[in-house]
């Protein structure tokens, strides 16, 4: 409940305050994220999504500036002790909370445009476990907030973004994503 207090004032902040009035569009998505290397051991796949603004400098036409807040849920996995079920599971949770920019391809009246970008942040992890079999039932155990970086290569389709990335944290992940944006203020 902590957390989601942290996430819901962060974003209250942002969009109350005077640099909202700066972006140009708002995107809302969201997309699956496959967790890699030694995290793969102990989460599954995941799923959530995230709303994002975008901020474009005026002269600038190839370059944009991002910032956006989500939450992801990753499918649990099964502790095993030596090969053997022990009926806990792991349930993984991320809360990205990331800033960067975006270089794109082409002109900027195209319909369709490749971009490259990175993003920078945090990433706000939580892990519960669950105890289906033995009866001793579930609760939280850890949570951590991880430095991230984010490399990121994908398509402008009109109002739609399609895109992946790779996490470059502690907890490494790769994410296939979409971004629908809604165009705000000043264009």
């Amino acid at each position: 409940m902590k957390r989601f207090t942290l996430v819901a004032s962060l974003a209250i902040v942002l969009f109350t305050s005077n640099a909202f009035s700066q972006i140009q569009a708002i995107g809302v998505g969201g997309g699956v994220v496959l967790p890699t290397g030694s995290f793969g051991d102990f989460a599954g796949t995941g799923f959530g999504g995230n709303v994002q603004g975008y901020y474009k400098y005026e002269g600038l036409d190839n370059v944009v500036l991002t910032g956006y807040i989500g939450y992801y849920r990753f499918g649990e996995k099964e502790f095993s002790f030596f090969g053997t079920g022990t009926g806990i599971g792991y349930k993984w949770t991320l809360i990205p909370i990331m800033s960067g920019g975006r270089y794109y391809l082409g002109e900027p009246e195209a319909k369709t445009r490749l971009f490259l970008g990175a993003e920078v942040g945090v990433h706000i992890y939580s892990l519960s476990v669950s105890d289906e079999d033995t009866g001793l039932g579930s609760g939280a155990l850890a949570g951590s907030t991880e430095f991230a970086i984010i490399p990121v290569v994908g398509a402008q389709l009109g109002p739609l973004d399609l895109y992946a990335q790779y996490s470059l944290s502690d907890l490494n992940y790769i994410g296939l994503k979409g971004m629908f944006r809604f165009a705000v203020g000043n264009k």
